[in-house]
């Protein structure tokens, strides 16, 4: 159990590196509501196991007590969740003017990733809204992924991508979107609209919902035959 102690407390400090973590906030992690009269000296003790651990892992300084609380006193890129955020959200702001660059960018964050985030953390309120974020934004940053890769006139292999990818989240919408997109682009107009009302079907049924407007409007510029969902030009 005190394992997992120092590894929460860890993992909320590294979620605010730079930034001081308060007593309280690492009491609420670690107890919730309910702190045991040691809270503070228990604490202590953790965070003392925490700093011989980073000195073990050649940061003996990384770890710094300051006013109620403490900070772990590294470079944001000495954490791979603020890495992978800095590469997503910069691969996210390319796809539109230069894909090839947003499939790099997209493709070393989810590189970052190396099993379960947080899965061994506790069950903190912290630590759990962290690991929910950053799952989301590892599915947002598959999808502009694929929608890099689908500007760059991949849609064969991405269509078989995005099929498995909108079967594991079967309810986000944007992968189904560009799942009709890319099978329109490789020929597949029925396969494309199948897509789309199976996709109304499940919105229905799991939550009394109709598609969003992206979704409609693909769908019917697909009916259409729509010119503007041709693969764009590549840059020379």
């Amino acid at each position: 159990m005190s394992g997992t102690k120092v590894r929460a407390i860890l993992a909320l400090l590294a979620l605010n590196v730079g930034s001081v973590v308060s007593y309280q906030d690492l009491a609420d992690e670690l107890w919730d509501d309910r702190p045991p009269r040691t809270s503070k000296n228990t604490l202590q003790a953790h965070i003392a196991r925490l700093r011989r651990l980073l000195e073990e892992a050649g940061c003996p300084d990384a770890l710094r007590t300051v006013s109620q609380g403490y900070l772990l006193d590294l470079s944001p890129d000495a954490i791979d969740a603020d890495r992978f955020h800095r590469l997503a959200s910069s691969g996210a702001q390319r796809i539109a003017d230069h894909p090839q660059a947003a499939v790099e960018h997209l493709e070393q964050a989810l590189r970052l990733w190396r099993g379960p985030v947080l899965l061994d953390a506790g069950p903190g309120a912290h630590c759990r809204s962290a690991m929910l974020w950053l799952n989301d934004s590892r599915v947002a940053v598959h999808e502009n992924l694929m929608a890099a890769r689908l500007a760059l006139g991949d849609e064969h292999a991405v269509a078989s991508e995005l099929k498995s990818l909108a079967a594991q989240h079967p309810l986000r919408e944007g992968l189904h979107d560009l799942l009709m997109l890319a099978l329109y682009r490789a020929d597949r107009q029925a396969d494309a609209i199948d897509v789309f009302h199976r996709l109304r079907q499940r919105l229905r049924d799991d939550l009394g919902l109709q598609p969003g407007l992206q979704v409609q409007r693909r769908y019917r510029a697909i009916l259409d035959q729509d010119p503007a969902l041709a693969t764009p030009p590549r840059a020379v």
